[in-house]
């Protein structure tokens, strides 16, 4: 008799399996009946699919015009960070100083060894130039030419030119300036340049109230360009049966509110894929660059002909002025050559002392170190001895009145000050300075002589004010140094910039209050 055996086969998970590699594979064992899957589906029809070869446009160029203030520096040839970020004595280099200076005071008929000489003199370059002490000073004599060469007779022929305006804001420690564009209704401003590079991002168009929109101004130039696929690091790639590279992972970094940049790329590889073409614009620097509405015109694969037009609503590269057709294309000051800090400062502000505290790292390319007394001050004023006093019980007591002892050179309080009559126009942090309490007599500590802690006024040196807006709880790091690059005709240009930066550790005192403290008491003899 014959027998019947039946057997089942049935499909169950393994949840003792952690590898997912078989599945994200998505292996395809039929690839023809993958592509007639697709074909049934409609995913062949090519909708969308065209390919653009060929762009028409018409393009024009405004020119920025040099700032009223500078009409010799023209933004068309030298680099904006070389014009905003100049100091009004930048070209008197070392070098100048003591070539001008010897050349300046042979003519005044001034020598070394005379009484009115020792104004005129360096006393303590910085390095490496302090084997130069005692040299006359160009830029010395060069400020007091109202009195030694009042007529100009003396130093006229000596090309020296004059003193460059000044954009540094010493209240809100930034840069401010403003370049109008050709045909003087608009322009474009820098409203809070830190001392970095100049970008399109960098400046605002403005006008003045009634004055129409911005329209470019210029010759027309008509183009004929072909698009590219845009290419990026880790870009899907752009053909069919392709093998993607193994080791890219766009979602094994996962997005969050602070990096929405990389939410964008995963958005933009997941919709949009490799359908993203660029286009070359020529673009003379210096100018804002504007595409013609109506003008650009995409020809794909198909003969089909497009007319584009910009979001009318949001845009990655939007200045605020201009409209979505207009982009800012800057001469930028291309890897310029820094030097080392000339100064370094932090601003902080602290609670425990109620004030902003301004602290001397760096001036005139030296570290700051405490300052050394000589034994013949200390004689002079001899540090103040603390009372050490102790009473038996039931013995008189007596207090003697003791400072606080805790000031530090190049340590500068700022003081918060409420505008008044007899105050500043709005509230400002003022410069003061710190006395030292610990010796015999008051001695005042070293003022600040760091520039960034400055401010020049028309009639000359005035306090220091600094804008409480401008100080973030983190505290700020001022630096000033040397920079070095060339025009577009190769012409080097040198210049000191003045940066701000964010400080993570703003400085900060425990000054202690003063005390009375326990004296000794005189017993009678």
């Amino acid at each position: 008799m014959a027998q019947r055996y039946d057997s089942y086969w049935r499909l169950e998970p393994d949840p003792q399996r952690r590898s997912f590699a078989a599945g994200f594979a998505a292996r395809v064992h039929d690839p023809l009946w993958f592509l007639a899957r697709q074909w049934q589906m409609g995913e062949h029809q090519g909708e969308n699919a065209s390919t653009p070869v060929r762009v028409n446009f018409h393009s024009m160029g405004t020119a920025l015009e040099p700032a009223p203030e500078m009409p010799e520096l023209d933004p068309l040839t030298t680099p904006p960070e070389a014009i905003i970020e100049g100091e009004p004595d930048d070209w008197w280099t070392m070098g100048r100083r003591i070539r001008l200076g010897e050349t300046m005071a042979l003519r005044v008929g001034l020598t070394v060894d005379a009484p009115a000489a020792a104004a005129y003199l360096l006393v303590d370059p910085p390095p490496p130039y302090e084997a130069l002490a005692g040299r006359f000073d160009g830029l010395a004599l060069w400020h007091d030419r109202g009195v030694l060469d009042d007529d100009g007779s003396r130093f006229g022929d000596l090309d020296i030119p004059e003193t460059r305006h000044a954009y540094w804001q010493s209240d809100e420690l930034v840069y401010q300036s403003a370049f109008p564009l050709a045909g003087g209704a608009h322009a474009l401003k820098l409203p809070r340049h830190h001392g970095t590079s100049v970008d399109w991002f960098s400046a605002d168009a403005t006008s003045d109230a009634g004055v129409p929109a911005f329209e470019p101004s210029g010759e027309v130039t008509q183009a004929q360009v072909y698009p590219a696929a845009l290419q990026y690091p880790g870009a899907p790639r752009s053909r069919w049966w392709e093998i993607e590279d193994a080791a890219v992972d766009l979602g094994g970094y996962p997005p969050d509110s602070s990096h929405f940049p990389t939410t964008l790329l995963i958005d933009l590889v997941a919709s949009h894929s490799d359908d993203w073409f660029l286009f070359p614009v020529d673009a003379s620097v210096g100018h804002v660059l504007t595409l013609m509405p109506g003008t650009v015109i995409v020809t794909d694969a198909f003969g089909d002909e497009y007319t584009l037009s910009p979001p009318n609503n949001w845009s990655l590269f939007k200045t605020t002025g201009l409209d979505m057709t207009s982009l800012m294309v800057w001469l930028r000051a291309v890897t310029p050559l820094q030097g080392e800090p000339l100064e370094q400062v932090l601003l902080g502000c602290d609670e425990y002392s109620n004030m902003l505290w301004a602290v001397e790292l760096r001036v005139d390319s030296r570290e700051m170190t405490p300052p050394t007394r000589t034994p013949e001050q200390d004689v002079a004023n001899p540090p103040l001895v603390k009372p050490t006093g102790v009473s038996e019980p039931g013995e008189q007591k007596r207090y003697a009145y003791v400072p606080g002892q805790d000031a530090t050179a190049y340590w500068h309080p700022y003081e918060l000050v409420e505008p008044g009559d007899d105050g500043p126009i709005a509230r400002r942090f003022i410069q003061r300075r710190l006395a030292d309490l610990g010796r015999v007599n008051l001695e005042l500590m070293p003022a600040a002589t760091a520039q960034v802690l400055r401010s020049f006024g028309p009639t000359g040196e005035r306090v220091h004010e600094i804008s409480p807006a401008t100080i973030p709880t983190i505290g700020l790091k001022l630096e000033r140094r040397a920079m070095l690059a060339r025009d577009v005709r190769g012409n080097p240009l040198l210049w000191i910039r003045r940066q701000r930066m964010p400080f993570l550790a703003p400085p900060g005192r425990h000054m202690r209050f003063d005390l009375m403290a326990e004296d000794a008491v005189p017993r009678p003899a």
